[in-house]
């Protein structure tokens, strides 16, 4: 039997994100983004952002795990209440985790140094928020290949709008690739609408936005 067939998305937990789920964190991102920047920089680099994503004071997210696998990281969501604060500390206080992983990322791949600067500026350059209000940024949200289609990506997302809502945040941002028209359509199910489009390491981005002002479903 496989593990679809197997799963019951209602014995399913929800548990914080941790550093202690770096690894399958990383390795979900890797399947699941295949191309992007973040993957480009190579699963070492990826172990150490959810290493010390969780650690952050504006970082959080979820895990799912079935309780009779616990060991198993079945999909997971991650976000930050502030990218600029995020991208700020994971320069600061956090680089001696990411330069020496960073530092061989660039030296095998120069142009990937261009890209982690654009990638720095972007959240400045390209906020539409009303004034007074600042954004939630939806990061990632990744689900093990062989359990998607039992409602895992709803479960999280819900999750994640309950505890902004908790946090006071009203709005949460995600940033999608303009080709990836599935991962759009998956947002624009959950309420997310579109907003604005830009250009990011030369490719065409859309920017989609949650308004969760009203009462998250809760999860649990």
């Amino acid at each position: 039997m496989s593990l679809q067939t197997s799963l019951s998305i209602h014995r399913l937990t929800l548990i914080p994100l941790t550093p202690e789920h770096a690894t399958d964190a990383a390795r979900l991102h890797m399947i699941g983004q295949p191309g992007s920047f973040l993957t480009s920089l190579g699963a070492d680099v990826l172990e150490v952002v959810y290493q010390q994503l969780p650690r952050s004071p504006v970082g959080f997210g979820f895990a799912a795990v079935d309780p009779a696998r616990p060991q198993e990281l079945l999909g997971f969501v991650s976000a930050t209440t502030s990218v600029g604060a995020l991208f700020f500390e994971m320069g600061t206080r956090r680089l001696p985790a990411f330069a020496p992983p960073l530092l061989r990322r660039f030296f095998q791949s120069p142009g990937l140094a261009l890209r982690a600067m654009q990638t720095v500026a972007y959240p400045f350059l390209h906020s539409t928020a009303p004034d007074g209000v600042t954004p939630a940024e939806l990061l990632s949200i990744m689900v093990r290949p062989e359990v998607r289609g039992v409602g895992l990506g709803a479960l999280l997302i819900n999750a994640l709008k309950a505890e902004c809502q908790r946090r006071r945040i009203t709005v949460i941002d995600v940033t999608v690739a303009a080709a990836n028209d599935g991962a759009q359509r998956f947002y624009v199910r959950h309420g997310f609408t579109y907003k604005q489009s830009f250009t990011l390491y030369g490719q065409p981005m859309r920017l989609h936005r949650a308004d969760i002002a009203a009462r998250a479903e809760q999860p649990f």
